[in-house]
């Protein structure tokens, strides 16, 4: 959560001029608006204005039809006090305000843009570029002049720290932010710094720290809203599913309760209960974007793709551009024309719908596609009309269009694609060295019983260790091929047999899977990664699993994935029983 109270007060305007001989004759403007007589202010201006003075004057109009709530007048005064006099700095710092009043963040971009020209070296105009960037969705920029102010160690020092743990939460890193919410607590304490560590805490699972925090919180203002939402964040961490239900639907008017709701109900198998306050919702939620993403997702999962792809496009990711001057592909003739897509997502976006690429080769004259540094050595190269390449080394190259994955995926989801043509492949020399390394005496099976702390629907999509242990106790070899290990886990994963492959590059794991006998695994980017090798695979579903496993798995499904679907929210034991009965048959049948 960004500061905005913290900035200005866009309500209660403070003019904030340097006088010289030009304005001393104007004090009476500047007294009648700060006693609020605005109609005598704008007949003074009328009075007063001259060739000598007009940008200011034009500044004060600005500032009094900002007062009055006519933001359009306002807007215009701003713009001509600029246009007249460009070096005056006022108006576009009133318009800087006018414009986060708007949401028109494009604009406040512009204007921190400007006011950097004027002056490089002041503090607060680094911190409103930093702010400007960071509602534009460049985080990396942002940082960069965030950490600037932190150097300027001024008074927004404290403000800029909390904003960069509050982008490194936007983007599923919270152990990083909470380096930074320390840093800013200790420069002082106050209720959005501790809502923030509140909520890092939560996001980190840690429940000791995050109650330490609750109850602070708490104390300091148990009617802040930022409060109310982490409480009912804290409730679900907690399992406690009723009583934050309950805080949410008395708060379903604001949007981010209402999507919170939503998903809840959904993840808890209240479906019908889920499709009624979705449907109900809409007309009050046109303004939110989050809403929207959240709509196309359940839109796609039911089958709903004419709606489902328009409402795709709120989706966050799609916000990060990383080619702003090229022109979108919307299904133009590009058979003379080269087209750039490039990886908004996830890895395991990246691998399944990485397939959409061969029928975009068929239409244009060259296809460049920029994928993740991990995944660049797994595609197969000597595609014709496609080269695949990592985001460093386009930028400086031309194209005619651009699209971003997520989005191709909706001119050619229907299009009927051979399995076989899967631009996935392992490394030949590394197939071959690794199957001297596995023992044929047992099957070989690997195992991913979790997916990232911080994905995508976390911690439901995930499997405790210990409530596979029957499954583990089955005479074969297990290969642990996950990254990451959760604190819940460490502890039985060090008494299991489990072989730990997970800290080797997606290369070596590729081939790793191709000389396994079976992968077994929850909803993740090794489970896309095998289903595309074409080994037999697994996949281990919560009740509410993600849109593409929906109607859309009909169309171009994994051949070799065979898809195991909790029953009851939050209960695997149906599941291991089931695999363990059919391994146990497989096992016996080897």
């Amino acid at each position: 959560m960004s500061i905005y109270d913290n900035i200005y007060n866009c309500t209660s305007l403070i003019i904030n001029i340097q006088y010289n001989m030009l304005v001393r004759d104007l004090n009476n403007i500047v007294d009648s608006i700060k006693d609020k007589n605005l109609k005598q202010a704008l007949e003074l201006c009328d009075l007063y204005e001259n060739k000598e003075n007009k940008y200011i004057i034009f500044n004060f109009r600005g500032a009094i039809h900002l007062l009055k709530k006519d933001l359009n007048l306002a807007e215009a005064s701003f713009l001509e006090s600029n246009r007249l006099n460009e070096k005056f700095e006022d108006p576009i710092k009133n318009l800087y305000l006018l414009y986060l009043k708007k949401k028109r963040f494009k604009q406040v971009l512009l204007c921190a843009n400007k006011l950097m020209k004027i002056d490089k070296s002041n503090h607060r105009y680094n911190y409103q570029l930093a702010f400007a960037l960071e509602l534009n969705n460049n985080f990396n920029e942002a940082i960069k002049y965030y950490k600037i102010c932190i150097d300027f160690n001024n008074n927004d020092k404290k403000k800029s720290l909390n904003n960069i743990g509050s982008i490194y939460l936007k983007i599923s890193k919270p152990k990083i932010a909470l380096g930074y919410f320390r840093q800013a607590i200790e420069l002082g304490e106050d209720k959005i710094i501790v809502n923030n560590l509140l909520k890092c805490y939560i996001k980190l699972r840690d429940i000791d720290k995050a109650n330490l925090y609750y109850k602070k919180a708490q104390k300091i203002d148990k009617d802040y809203i930022e409060f109310i939402f982490n409480k009912v964040e804290f409730l679900i961490l907690k399992n406690q599913i009723k009583d934050a239900l309950i805080i949410l639907e008395k708060n379903k008017n604001k949007s981010k309760f209402l999507i919170s709701l939503l998903r809840l109900l959904f993840n808890v198998g209240k479906n019908d209960e889920g499709k009624k306050l979705l449907t109900q919702s809409k007309k009050d939620n046109e303004q939110s974007p989050d809403f929207f993403n959240y709509f196309s997702l359940r839109l796609l999962y039911d089958g709903n793709f004419e709606d489902g792809w328009k409402y795709y496009e709120h989706r966050l990711a799609k916000k990060i551009n990383y080619f702003n001057n090229i022109k979108e592909w919307a299904g133009e003739n590009i058979e003379k024309k080269n087209i750039i897509v490039f990886s908004e997502q996830g890895l395991g976006d990246c691998i399944q719908f990485s397939k959409y690429l061969i029928p975009l080769t068929q239409i244009a004259k060259n296809v460049t596609f920029v994928t993740q540094s991990k995944l660049l050595n797994l595609f197969r190269k000597k595609i014709k009309n496609l080269s695949i390449d990592v985001i460093e080394n386009c930028k400086n190259q031309k194209f005619d269009f651009k699209i971003t994955l997520g989005s191709l995926i909706k001119f050619f989801f229907k299009e009927k694609i051979n399995n076989n043509e899967s631009l996935i492949q392992s490394n030949r020399v590394n197939d071959l060295k690794w199957k001297n390394k596995f023992s044929n005496s047992k099957m070989n099976i690997g195992l991913v019983w979790s997916g990232s702390f911080n994905g995508t629907n976390e911690p439901y999509r995930s499997i405790p260790l210990s409530s596979l242990k029957k499954i583990l106790s089955l005479n074969a070899n297990f290969y642990c091929l996950q990254n990451e290990i959760w604190d819940r886990d460490l502890d039985f994963f060090r008494s299991t047999n489990l072989i730990d492959y997970g800290k080797l590059n997606l290369d070596e794991i590729a081939s790793i899977i191709n000389n396994l006998d079976l992968v077994i695994t929850v909803d993740t980017s090794i489970l896309h990664l095998s289903a595309s090798l074409n080994k037999e695979t697994w996949g281990l579903f919560s009740l509410n699993p993600d849109w593409r496993w929906g109607e859309f798995n009909k169309f171009n499904p994994y051949k070799s994935l065979n898809i195991f679907k909790q029953k009851t929210f939050n209960k695997w034991n149906d599941i291991e029983d089931q695999i363990y009965e059919k391994l146990k048959k497989k096992l016996t049948l080897s």
